[in-house]
């Protein structure tokens, strides 16, 4: 486990590194440009453990460097190391979120190792609670059988691209599927297969929409939704094309796909946007695989 420390006097920097070698492998750097530069160009798998930094910095001082390192992202423990007298100082670095200090009075590189052991212990729970947080959170926005976004999150993303469609006087669109004869391939060839289609269905959708840009659904059973932010009708249109070609083409039974797709008037509530695709789409299943309707 490799620690950092970044100390400018080399008397404190040499006992520092005494007391924490037998326990960790030791980087000493003696400034603050030297800690960003060092960051910067080092291999993510060989980053630091955890960073023992003094406050009285030449250049750049403990806590502004501190605040560098938040601000460019790296994602590690830091110590402050600070004077007798400065533990004002050392709390007000505590809010901004380092994991502890230490102060230099009497023999206080014997409590190093045990503080920098409580820190990196404490860094890894709290980054296992982010990974289960985020987690938790994916599974509620996401159906677990096509890896799309569910039904529920759906009416909340909606409500947000059209409030900042409104805000930026921007276009937006909004796509509904159907699988036209899916019962029939269902009943047919039984539901693990009929299982096969909503899944591949899914992965067709995501491979044909902007990543991170636009939102595919599935809005329930064998109905699917794609909002796409900054789109008119005439991208969303090739979209739904797309689409339906690559569901052909996985030659599922007689699976197709109808859609129907409406662009965002300001006017519109949320309600008669969604409507007025469900409109279309009820007008597309009437050519049951034969074409999309555009409102």
């Amino acid at each position: 486990m490799k620690i950092l420390i970044i100390e400018d006097n080399p008397d404190h920097a040499e006992l520092a590194r005494l007391a924490l070698e037998p326990h960790f492998e030791v980087c000493l750097l003696k400034s603050g440009e030297d800690a960003l530069q060092y960051l910067e160009g080092i291999a993510e798998n060989d980053c630091p453990a955890a960073i023992l930094l003094d406050y009285s910095l030449p250049g750049i001082d403990g806590l502004t460097l501190f605040e560098r390192i938040i601000e460019n992202g790296y994602d590690m423990p830091v110590i402050i190391v600070t004077g007798k007298g400065d533990e004002v100082i050392a709390v007000k670095a505590m809010k901004k979120g380092v994991y502890d200090y230490v102060v230099k009075s009497g023999n206080y590189r014997a409590v190093l190792p045990s503080v920098i052991h409580k820190a990196v212990k404490q860094h890894e729970v709290e980054k296992e609670k982010a990974k289960l947080s985020l987690e938790l959170k994916r599974l509620v926005i996401t159906d677990d059988l096509t890896g799309l976004f569910n039904r529920r999150y759906f009416y909340k993303k909606i409500e947000e691209e059209i409030v900042r469609a409104k805000r930026q006087n921007g276009k937006l669109s909004l796509i509904l599927f159907d699988l036209d004869y899916f019962k029939e391939y269902n009943d047919t060839f039984g539901h693990l297969e009929g299982d096969g289609v909503l899944k591949e269905t899914g992965r067709i959708i995501l491979y044909s929409i902007r990543d991170k840009v636009d939102s595919g659904f599935r809005y329930g059973g064998d109905e699917f939704a794609v909002i796409l932010p900054g789109a008119d009708k005439k991208h969303a249109s090739d979209v739904a094309g797309r689409i339906k070609r690559s569901v052909k083409e996985k030659k599922m039974g007689n699976v197709d796909i109808s859609a129907g797709i409406v662009e965002y008037v300001p006017e519109s509530s949320m309600e008669d946007f969604i409507k007025t695709a469900d409109g279309a789409l009820y007008e597309s299943k009437k050519l049951r695989g034969r074409g999309v309707n555009i409102k």
